[in-house]
């Protein structure tokens, strides 16, 4: 009875995520420099069309960890909104809004800094149109303390990582 109990419950989640739908993407990070390739992407995991959750991965599969840092992945978690150009933000439209627990995973530059990293990215890299137009991807806002401010932001890739080596021309930018 209980493999039949375990078989009729794995179908059951299986038919959920499917009737729910469930869309993955992994993006790479490219500065606003349109120069700067990073060694850290992001794998988002977007269900019912408004939940995301994902991984901060802070090195590419077969590279070297970013940042001289220990290899500890962050986890992520928000929706997926539309935000107004009006709103003055570096990233708007169809995108994913998410908090990011790697900083404090990584035990911050000093330690654990009970901060919280903020994250705004589109979900789907971006084109050499907007590439060109600085039509950003994604933004990095940190709040220490009870002050947010932007940290960092440029351009989502479909490279993951570059082994810390940054270069022009070793990227697919679409």
């Amino acid at each position: 009875m209980k493999s039949t109990s375990s078989t009729i419950f794995a179908v059951l989640v299986l038919s959920c995520s499917a009737a729910f739908g469930q869309t993955t993407v992994k993006l790479g990070f490219l500065g606003h420099d349109k120069q700067t390739q990073y060694c850290d992407y992001e794998q988002l995991t977007i269900e019912a069309n408004s939940i995301v959750t994902g991984t901060h991965f802070i090195s590419a599969p077969g590279s070297q960890t970013c940042f001289n840092e220990p290899g500890l992945n962050g986890t992520m978690a928000g929706t997926a909104v539309n935000i107004s150009p009006a709103s003055g933000l570096a990233v708007t439209g169809p995108v994913a809004t998410f908090a990011d627990n790697t900083y404090d995973q990584q035990g911050g530059y000093m330690g654990a800094c009970g901060c919280s990293e903020y994250y705004i990215s589109k979900l789907r890299p971006s084109s050499s149109a907007e590439i060109e137009n600085d039509v950003y991807g994604w933004a990095l806002y940190t709040n220490f303390g009870g002050t947010a401010a932007l940290q960092n932001f440029g351009f989502t890739t479909k490279l993951l990582g570059n082994d810390n080596a940054n270069a022009e021309d070793t990227f697919d930018l679409q």
